[in-house]
């Protein structure tokens, strides 16, 4: 995996890339002269750990690095990351994710849907405001609570291939 085929935030069931530092216990500042021996663990909703399916990756900035996260490892309501270093005075950061559980409008669960486009944000904010919503053929309903309806609209593919939606 590489960071553009991650999300820019945690959502579940989504490949993700978390970055942070490894800091100096004795200096408080990040680690200097590179950073050796990285490695990681992973807990899911307070699991068992175990090492992570890639290594961490010392950045371009002295002390950082980042950890890219599959898929797999990102179904959970919570995910914890604990970094190890072998560097003298090491201070191993713990990184906790709470992925986005996101809505989807096919019969599938919105739990096991990924989220490609804005547009899923929206709907999923949508249903939980408003109750339902629903898209058949590039129509699409938002539905009131009591079931009446909110809004209407269309779904429409651009040039480069993203779905846009316009309601009234």
């Amino acid at each position: 995996m590489s960071a553009i085929n991650s999300t820019a935030f945690p959502v579940y069931g989504q490949a993700f890339r978390a970055r942070g530092a490894v800091y100096n216990a004795s200096t408080g500042l990040p680690i200097t002269g590179g950073l050796t021996g990285l490695a990681a663990v992973i807990s899911k909703d307070d699991g068992a750990s175990a090492s992570t399916v890639n290594a961490p990756v010392e950045s371009g900035i002295p002390g950082t690095f980042y950890l890219d996260l599959t898929a797999a490892e990102m179904t959970a309501d919570g995910v914890v990351i604990y970094i190890t270093a072998t560097n003298t005075n090491a201070f191993s950061p713990v990184i906790e994710i709470v992925p986005l559980q996101l809505g989807s409008t096919t019969s599938v669960p919105w739990w096991e849907q990924p989220i490609l486009l804005f547009e899923q944000i929206v709907l999923q904010n949508n249903t939980y405001l408003f109750g339902a919503n629903s898209t058949v053929s590039g129509a699409q309903t938002v539905l009131n609570r009591d079931g009446s309806v909110l809004a209407t609209g269309t779904l429409q593919s651009s040039q480069n291939g993203t779905m846009r939606s316009q309601l009234s």
